[in-house]
C-alpha cells in the first residue's frame, strides 16, 4: 500500500505505531508470514487485524473497512488482509504497529531494514 505517513510513532506524538495517510479501499498486506491473532472491531482502533509472527513480534493493523482474515488464517507476506477505511484522526488511512516481546518499536526503523 502507497500512502503518506501523517502520525509518527513516538513520544512527541504520543503514538505507538504509525498512520498512514491512503486511498479509500486499497488494500492493506501483510508484511511477513504469520497467523492472524485476532481480526474484527476494537474499540479506538475500528477494524484490526493483528498478525503474530512468532518469536513475540507482532504488526496491527486497524482503521480497516472491510477484514479478508478471520483468526487462526495463515497469511503470506504480501497477502491482502482487509481495506483501508476511515481513520480515527480523520480522512482515509491505515494505523500500523508493530509490538515485539510487547513492547512497540517504530515500524519505519523497522521497514526501512526489510
Amino acid at each position: 500500500m502507497a500512502g503518506t505517513v501523517r502520525t509518527r510513532f513516538g513520544r512527541g506524538s504520543r503514538s505507538n505505531g504509525v498512520e498512514i495517510a491512503a486511498a479509500d479501499g486499497a488494500d492493506t498486506r501483510a508484511i511477513h508470514d504469520g497467523v492472524i491473532a485476532f481480526a474484527g472491531t476494537f474499540v479506538g482502533f475500528g477494524n484490526l487485524v493483528i498478525l503474530d509472527h512468532g518469536s513475540q513480534t507482532f504488526s496491527l493493523y486497524g482503521d480497516l473497512l472491510e477484514l479478508n482474515v478471520k483468526k487462526g488464517d495463515r497469511v503470506a507476506k504480501g497477502q491482502a488482509l482487509g481495506s483501508v477505511g476511515p481513520a480515527a484522526s480523520g480522512g482515509t488511512g491505515l494505523y500500523f504497529e508493530l509490538r515485539v516481546d510487547g513492547q512497540p518499536v517504530d515500524p519505519l526503523q523497522w521497514l526501512k531494514r526489510r
